[in-house]
């Protein structure tokens, strides 16, 4: 059988099929970069969102990166175990517990940022600075319509 790329079968006519292709891509950049890092996409999305907000409850943080509450607390306690974030007893109902970053959480940002950039970078490098931001916003625009993250915490 001949060599042949998706191209060649048609498949660039499906949004999905691209979007899916692209995800796993990206995916698989990210999980390298962060794996240097010993950390994964998710604990990415936590410490950049406890940056954003300063504190959160572990729901809000669940809503806000998309990962489902059974696996919210592992995802917490292997950050606390690396000193990057801490619980406390939300002041406004000591029933929950509130997450915040650690100085040493804040600290490790930079390099996260970094590597984050860099796999982007690679993966976005046919794009101009333009373009780049056309893509964002479009995808922006489609993740809370496809029922995912992206309201605020």
């Amino acid at each position: 059988m001949p060599e042949m790329s998706s191209l060649d079968l048609g498949l660039e006519a499906s949004p999905g099929y691209l979007l899916a292709r692209l995800g796993a891509e990206s995916r698989r950049r990210w999980s390298q970069g962060l794996a240097t890092l010993g950390l994964r996409t998710a604990h990415f999305g936590m410490l950049m969102t406890l940056a954003a907000v300063g504190s959160a409850s572990q729901r809000q943080l669940g809503r806000a990166i998309g990962v489902d509450p059974r696996n919210l607390v592992l995802l917490i306690d292997q950050l606390e175990e690396r000193g990057l974030v801490e619980r406390a007893a939300d002041l406004g109902d000591r029933r929950r517990h509130a997450v915040r970053l650690t100085p040493a959480g804040e600290a490790a940002l930079g390099e996260l940022r970094r590597v984050g950039a860099e796999a982007e970078d690679e993966l976005l490098a046919p794009l101009d600075e333009r373009e780049r931001k056309r893509l964002q916003g479009l995808l922006f625009k489609l993740l809370p319509a496809a029922g995912g993250p992206g309201k605020p915490v």
